[in-house]
C-alpha cells in the first residue's frame, strides 16, 4: 500500500512539474502577429532592357516571437533585456505570390507570377534565425537590426542576411521594415521573364517591405 501511494505521489508530482515547466516556457516568449494595415507593403523593384519595373503587394502574414525579457521600445536609449544586442527571436513570414502585382501592366504581373511558380509555390516564406541590434541606438529612432534567416522562393531556400528596422508604434504594435534588399532571381532558380520577346528582365532585384504586427490581444 505504501509503495502504491508513493508511486501515485511521484506521478502526480511529475505531472505538476511538467505542467509548470510548460507554462513557464509559454510565458517566456511574447508573440506579435501580423495585423491588417493599409500601410502594409511589399515591393519588388527590377530592371529590363527597355525600362525599370515595379510590383507591389499589401499582404504579409506570420508572426514574430521575442523573449518576454526583451522590451521592444524604440523610444528608449537601450534595448531592455538584451544588453549585448543579441535577441533570441523567431519569426515566420508569409507573402502570397499572387498578391504581388504590377498595377500599370497586368501582363507583367502574370509573367512574374508564372516565373515564380505561383501555382506550385504560392508563398514567399522567411524564417528568422537570429537578430542583432546595431549599436549605438538613438532614443526615438527605430531599432536597427541585422537579421539572419532562410528565404524560400520558388521552392528554393537560401540563407540571407538583411538590415531591418523595428519601430514601436504603441504599447502593443510594432512596424518592421526593410528597404531595397538586393537579391537575384537566379539564386532561387527563377528564370528572369521575357514578355513577347521584347521586354527582357534582368535577374537582379530589390525587396522593400513594411510589416505591421501586434500582441495577440490587439491582433486582428
Amino acid at each position: 500500500m505504501k509503495h502504491s501511494n508513493s508511486l501515485r505521489l511521484f506521478t502526480a508530482t511529475l505531472a505538476i512539474t511538467v505542467l509548470i515547466g510548460a507554462g513557464a516556457r509559454a510565458q517566456d516568449l511574447v508573440r506579435y502577429r501580423a495585423r491588417p494595415d493599409t500601410n502594409t507593403l511589399v515591393r519588388i523593384n527590377g530592371s529590363a532592357n527597355i525600362h525599370d519595373w515595379e510590383m507591389e503587394g499589401s499582404i504579409i502574414g506570420g508572426y514574430l516571437e521575442v523573449p518576454s525579457t526583451v522590451i521592444l521600445d524604440s523610444s528608449q536609449a537601450a534595448l531592455a533585456g538584451a544588453p549585448d544586442g543579441k535577441v533570441k527571436a523567431k519569426a515566420h513570414v508569409q507573402i502570397p505570390v499572387t498578391a504581388i502585382v504590377n498595377a500599370k501592366w497586368d501582363g507583367m504581373s502574370q509573367v512574374m507570377q508564372d516565373a515564380m511558380g505561383a501555382k506550385d509555390f504560392p508563398q514567399i516564406i522567411f524564417d528568422l534565425a537570429e537578430m542583432t541590434l546595431k549599436q549605438p541606438h538613438e532614443a526615438g529612432k527605430p531599432f536597427q537590426f541585422e537579421a539572419k534567416g532562410e528565404l524560400a522562393v520558388h521552392g528554393v531556400t537560401n540563407k540571407i542576411t538583411m538590415p531591418v528596422t523595428i519601430q514601436t508604434l504603441d504599447k502593443t504594435r510594432l512596424k518592421v521594415s526593410a528597404e531595397k534588399i538586393p537579391l537575384s532571381m537566379t539564386e532561387f532558380k527563377v528564370t528572369p521573364p521575357v514578355k513577347a520577346g521584347i521586354f527582357i528582365t534582368k535577374p537582379e532585384i530589390t525587396i522593400t517591405f513594411d510589416w505591421f504586427i501586434a500582441k495577440p490581444a490587439e491582433a486582428k
